[in-house]
């Protein structure tokens, strides 16, 4: 019983050192393990995805034949061509103004009038001295005055008679007097007992059946290409009519005036020739004026046009490539362009957005 208490003992032990070894051996292993995973790994060597590059966008037209034409814009006023300005010769206080700007007049009408004071008590004075002058004068011949004596009644009647004249003169030229039929088109703003001054326009009668277009541009300059007789294209109130220039400041007469003539180069005078046209005074117009004009020519737009340190060129595309050509420009409006020279149909002009 002992031996087999013995032998039960040692078993057990072994089974121990068995079991101790075996995890001792598998905690090696697992510590191997781990130590493996802590090294560093090699890289892998990844190549980025190859991209296409994106192609260049260009805006290009194709060369082509067309017509072009500049022309002359603007707006004008329908004006009368005969204008009368009423004025004093001699400064004075108005006594009242019978007329405003749009009013019609009839020639002969009153217009305004100068407050002449005291008038009539002068007039009315005079008229007494002439009175007394006839008596004496009558007196003296009934009396058979003569020599020096008659002679000198006779001057005193004469001068009465010429501060009567005078008198008169001044009540008419007080008056201001329409001279022609038609329209007042400017009237100054004045009230009774405003001063005026000697030759200075006080209302401007316009005759409205003689009528034509006035431009005035700001800068002469852009009428400078315009001529006499040229054709006018001509819209008022969304009626088409015709009419032909007058005079531009390229035939407009000198005048000696420094004022008329500066303000002469900056005005067109149009008259419209289409029979029956019906026109009113201050209407406002569009005007047109064909000053160049091109057909079956190379046309591209303005924006395909380059300059650079005074040479003028376009890029037009030679396959995938741009090249340079020299050009010579002809019409130009504010959009287009003719060209003369450099180019042909079927070429693709660049254009410089």
């Amino acid at each position: 019983m002992e031996r087999l208490s013995l032998s039960r003992t040692s078993l057990t032990r072994n089974r121990r050192r068995t079991l101790l070894k075996q995890a001792a051996a598998l905690l090696a292993c697992a510590t191997l393990l781990s130590g493996c995973s802590l090294l560093p790994q090699k890289e892998l060597n990844i190549q980025p995805p190859l991209v296409k590059p994106a192609a260049e966008k260009v805006d290009a037209i194709d060369v082509k034949k067309a017509g072009i034409e500049l022309k002359f814009s603007g707006v004008a006023t329908v004006a009368s061509s005969n204008n009368v300005p009423l004025f004093y010769k001699e400064s004075g206080r108005l006594k009242q103004l019978y007329v405003k700007q749009g009013d019609k007049v009839k020639a002969g009408d009153l217009i305004a009038e100068l407050d002449l004071g005291d008038f009539d008590l002068r007039m009315n004075l005079e008229k007494l001295n002439l009175e007394r002058a006839q008596i004496e004068l009558h007196s003296a011949k009934v009396n058979g005055e003569g020599g020096t004596s008659l002679r000198m009644k006779e001057i005193d009647l004469e001068r009465e008679q010429l501060l009567i004249e005078d008198l008169q003169n001044q009540y008419e030229s007080a008056k201001l007097i329409a001279p022609i039929s038609g329209e007042i088109s400017y009237a100054d703003v004045k009230s009774p007992g405003d001063g005026l001054n000697g030759y200075t326009p006080l209302v401007t009668i316009s005759d409205p059946t003689k009528l034509w277009l006035v431009h005035t541009a700001d800068d002469g300059k852009t009428l400078s290409a315009i001529q006499k007789d040229m054709v006018v294209s001509v819209t008022i109130d969304n009626k088409q009519y015709q009419g032909r220039v007058v005079q531009s400041p390229s035939d407009a007469p000198l005048t000696g005036n420094k004022d008329v003539d500066e303000r002469n180069t900056r005005l067109l005078y149009i008259e419209i020739t289409t029979k029956g046209a019906k026109l009113e005074l201050g209407k406002a117009a569009e005007i047109k004026i064909s000053l160049q004009k091109h057909d079956n020519v190379i046309v591209i737009p303005k924006s395909g046009l380059r300059t650079y340190l005074g040479r003028t060129y376009v890029q037009v595309l030679d396959g995938d490539r741009r090249k340079e050509i020299d050009v010579q420009p002809g019409i130009t409006t504010s959009t287009d362009v003719e060209i003369v020279k450099g180019l042909e149909p079927g070429m693709k002009v660049v254009l410089n957005n």
